[in-house]
């Protein structure tokens, strides 16, 4: 147990002004702990992003292994059934290959009760869950190309401008080889692709950019945030958005040292917690400064991040061998509080703030990884499960 203090934090913004924070003191803690493990039916689990809707208390996972999205209680922690419909798992001869080939990828709901889910071959599709019920026999109300091969990855939303930015980050391996970009689409009612801003020299960005990773709205800068992977070490995009313009523009970049950013989440005290592809320490960063707060190296090589206003703590799983875990991290001070005990493949993660309870899915067994969540629960781990933690005392 760890007695938060009372924090006084300065925040300067993208126009030169600054604003003080005051971080409300919240009562200590107790360690969390795994608490359940959910099964889902049909094939071994192969997932990409989850996301947690509180109003309606649904948990959603992309999940290609069965083409679909799977939907949970997020409150009775039980599946409820699938969205389906989606291109799954890719050929083995896809051009895309194993990761790029499959969908879906990035989910995320907006406040109209909206799923936003990506796809294969560069499509979103959008479905209207509005008296939805298991087992969600509903078809996309939309489906847009971003005019992409190879699949749309992860999204962002800007609930000031109701606009939705995808990533597409991957079609290096294709020939003629096309650069990673970003999409714009329209929420409203006339769903369309806005405008595009392609992270390349010769159309004037930093560097040519290998992948594109989790888009994040920050509301205090009215701007997005995207990672942008390169060779060996990435940067932090800020997306200007001109809705009415159909204009959108990288207006600053900012290194992330030694960290191909994946998953962004935006804290309390604006602070935004950074997961690191390909096994690196997380990072802690201002976002209107480009300065690094902290770096974790408890956690290492994540791909979603999340921050439970609940607890006040970031998440991020961690799927790679020996020991795979959720790591935890005070978001208030920033001080790493544990890793928890997970399984294969774990690398997303998502939490219900009214329970304080964390869902971190996990794939079928891996040779290479001696530790899996589902076991202890009594299920077979043949098909990976979602491992659920929570409070423990």
């Amino acid at each position: 147990m760890r007695a938060r203090s009372l924090a006084l934090i300065v925040v300067g913004f993208a126009c030169g002004s600054a604003a003080v924070v005051i971080a409300k003191p919240h009562p200590p803690q107790s360690a969390l702990k795994p608490k359940k493990a959910i099964p889902a039916p049909g094939n071994p689990l192969r997932f990409d992003i989850s996301w947690v809707d509180e109003p309606t208390e649904r948990y959603y996972l992309a999940e290609a292994g069965n083409a679909s999205v799977d939907v949970f209680d997020a409150r009775k922690e039980s599946f409820l059934g699938r969205i389906g419909g989606f291109h799954g798992s890719p050929a083995a001869d896809d051009p895309c290959g194993r990761i790029e080939g499959m969908g879906p990828s990035g989910i995320l709901v907006t406040p109209d009760n909206k799923l936003w889910a990506t796809d294969a071959h560069g499509t979103v599709k959008v479905f209207n869950l509005e008296g939805a019920k298991p087992p969600f026999n509903v078809s996309p109300t939309a489906t847009v190309s971003t005019g992409a091969i190879c699949r749309s990855d992860e999204i962002g939303y800007d609930p000031k401008d109701h606009v939705i930015m995808v990533g597409n980050p991957g079609e290096a391996d294709l020939k003629p080889y096309r650069p990673p970009f970003a999409s714009f689409i329209s929420a409203d009612p006339q769903v369309q692709v806005l405008g595009k801003i392609v992270f390349s020299t010769t159309d004037g960005f930093a560097f040519n950019a290998t992948g594109l990773e989790q888009p994040l709205w920050d509301p205090a800068l009215g701007r997005f945030l995207v990672p942008v992977q390169g060779e060996e070490e990435g940067l932090l995009a800020v997306v200007k958005v001109d809705k009415s313009a159909k204009k959108f523009v990288v207006e600053q970049t900012y290194k992330t040292p030694k960290c191909n950013g994946s998953g962004l989440a935006l804290g309390p005290s604006g602070h935004l917690f950074v997961g690191c592809d390909d096994g690196h320490p997380l990072l802690i960063m201002n976002p209107s400064t480009g300065q690094v707060l902290k770096t974790i190296p408890e956690i290492h090589g994540a791909d979603e991040v999340w921050y439970n206003p609940g607890d006040h703590h970031f998440y991020a799983a961690s799927g790679g061998p020996p020991t795979p875990a959720v790591g935890v991290v005070d978001a208030t001070t920033s001080e790493f509080l544990e890793n928890l005990p997970t399984g294969p493949g774990a690398h997303s993660v998502a939490a219900f703030a009214k329970t304080n309870h964390v869902f971190a899915p996990i794939g079928a067994p891996n040779p290479k990884v001696t530790t899996n969540a589902c076991i202890p629960s009594g299920l077979p781990a043949a098909n990976g499960c979602v491992a659920v933690y929570g409070p423990g005392k």
